[in-house]
């Protein structure tokens, strides 16, 4: 008699070493910013911190499209998921997307900052808040995973669909790349690849 091993995902591929939360790191930011009075010495922390927070806010999308992409991959597959953080716990709504609301909010407080203490323009690329906010319906409709124990349990927003076998190796591919070089925005390529519009 022969054992079969049953496939399991886990339920981060590798994403959460690269990503922090968003809103406590520009809290911290923006405290030490504000602690000057004059606008020179804020300006010029606001410019020492401009890279960092870009980086944050360009990983934090690259988080949820990183997230939405991996779900729509295992999707492929009937499995068991491994290493649910919130399985089991309480959904409350409010809690789970209060996240994600801050970093869309945060597009327009960036580029106000930009314009005031850099005299520049930042420039939120349109794809990037429908990332957001396809991943804020992603969260909800998924019950912020509280009940996710297989792949079945997932379910996908009405605008992505679950990939052809050739395009859900090519989304592997890249998923397992930005896990190594920590570019998590790389996976905008592999967008097109689940959303249908």
């Amino acid at each position: 008699m022969t054992e079969t091993q049953e496939k399991t995902f886990l339920f981060d591929p590798g994403y959460a070493q690269h990503t922090t939360i968003l809103s406590i790191n520009l809290e911290y930011m923006y405290s030490l910013i504000n602690q000057f009075k004059n606008l020179g010495q804020r300006r010029t922390q606001f410019k020492r911190f401009y890279p960092q927070i870009v980086k944050m806010v360009e990983n934090n999308i690259g988080f949820c499209l990183g997230s939405l992409l991996w779900a729509a991959y295992i999707k492929t597959e009937d499995a068991k998921i491994e290493g649910n953080p919130c399985l089991g716990g309480e959904y409350d709504e409010a809690e789970a997307v209060e996240e994600i609301d801050f970093s869309i909010e945060y597009f327009a407080q960036l580029q106000k900052d930009s314009k005031y203490y850099l005299s520049s323009n930042y420039e939120t690329d349109p794809i990037h808040i429908k990332i957001l906010e396809i991943y804020k319906e992603f969260l909800t409709i998924n019950r912020g995973f509280v009940n996710t124990r297989t792949t079945l349990d997932i379910k996908l927003p009405e605008n992505l669909q679950v990939p052809t076998k050739e395009d859900a190796e090519k989304i592997h591919t890249q998923i397992q790349e930005v896990i190594k070089s920590g570019k998590l925005l790389d996976l905008t390529e592999c967008f097109e690849l689940i959303y249908k519009g």
